[in-house]
């Protein structure tokens, strides 16, 4: 029997219940743990309290991690690492150690990189930290990134033939429960994300005046913690002063699947008006749960989302033009509903978990013939 090729990856399984760790958790459970000799180093460093902060805490759990990755390495010889990149600079100095400690053990460094920060962390860096980006590239034999369109952020840092994308992938929690009948008539809009400005709460709030002005029978749901109090007050005078409340709903952090996929079964139309995100993971689930959508054209958000069939895109930030397009999906629901069927089609030709594991699979073959071209 052919050895299998051994693979040491250095990620989060949940908890914490977030997207990357969520991606681990549906490899770990896919075929791409039959394909290859697979051992996790399940490393956590993230959470909501201290994200982006260091603390002893954290410098203790790295030290831990770091004898434990090099035990693996010298036991389990892993051919290569697959690494969780950061893009903050101290995690990703952090990333750096690992990285080179693992090349300099004889391992294959295989950046995952599930974000599209690469260029960014380089520009606002200083000279060091310059060098480290550049220095990190050269050690990877290769990148797995979540779209074509995040290639480009390695121009200049590694070939683009060294480049792979791997979409994301959500769980299907179709088979559970039904959607109900409305009663109330109501179009129900629903944004379900971090409620902050990079995540466009405040282009989706701006817009709730245009839309209402024009058809009254629209509610919006917002479901997700606020990104701070400052911001939350800001909302709820906007709000108060433009005599949105019957119309507004705000939910907070929703802590369970059940809970989430309640509210995407109850909702006609999902919109996600982000400035600033790679792989939206949360449009997976509106898909799989044949949501039409609204979404701003930002990362790789025009490959997840066909614009003209499962939703409409519009340029972030622009809340006339988000209104212009809840309301066109507000006033057809032929149209909601083939569009909605167009996303679930989509959603499991491409974004389920076992289409994840084949492709991951797929990635690592891809790069095993890099090393012999």
């Amino acid at each position: 029997m052919k050895n299998k090729t051994r693979i040491l990856i250095c990620g989060t399984l949940p908890p914490p219940y977030f997207g990357h760790s969520m991606m681990y958790k549906m490899l770990m459970e896919s075929k791409f743990v039959d394909h290859f000799q697979i051992t996790f180093l399940n490393m956590h460093f993230w959470s909501y309290d201290t994200h982006k902060k260091v603390t002893f805490r954290k410098i203790f759990k790295m030290v831990r991690y770091l004898f434990q990755y090099i035990y693996l390495i010298l036991s389990k010889r892993p051919q290569y690492v697959l690494y969780n990149m950061s893009f903050d600079k101290m995690p990703f100095l952090k990333d750096f150690i690992f990285c080179g400690i693992g090349k300099v053990l004889g391992c294959r460094i295989v950046i995952h990189d599930m974000g599209q920060y690469v260029r960014e962390l380089y520009d606002s860096s200083s000279n060091f930290y310059k060098w480290l980006v550049r220095k990190f590239c050269e050690m990877a034999t290769a990148s797995i990134v979540l779209g074509e369109g995040t290639k480009g952020k390695y121009e200049g840092f590694m070939d683009s033939s060294t480049l792979v994308a791997v979409p994301g992938c959500v769980t299907d929690f179709y088979d559970k429960g039904k959607r109900e009948e409305k009663k109330n008539g109501c179009v129900e809009v629903l944004y379900f994300s971090f409620l902050s400005r990079t995540k466009g709460v405040l282009t989706a709030i701006h817009a709730i005046p245009k839309v209402i002005q024009k058809n009254a029978n629209i509610r919006f749901i917002f479901g997700g913690p606020f990104e701070s109090n400052e911001l939350k007050a800001e909302i709820e005078e906007f709000v108060e002063s433009n005599n949105l409340k019957p119309y507004v709903k705000f939910l907070g952090y929703v802590e369970s699947d059940e809970k989430r996929t309640e509210l995407m079964r109850n909702a006609d139309i999902f919109i996600f008006p982000t400035h600033r995100d790679v792989f939206g993971l949360v449009l997976l689930h509106a898909m799989a749960e044949s949501l039409p959508i609204v979404a701003s054209i930002e990362g790789t958000i025009p490959e997840i989302i066909e614009d003209g069939k499962g939703g409409i895109l519009f340029p972030k930030g622009d809340e006339t033009q988000l209104a212009d397009k809840i309301l066109t999906l507000s006033h057809d629901e032929t149209l909601r509903k083939k569009m909605g069927g167009e996303n679930r089609e989509r959603f499991l030709k491409i974004f389920t978990p076992s289409a994840y594991g084949h492709r991951m699979i797929h990635s690592f073959e891809q790069i095993a013939q890099f090393e012999l071209q």
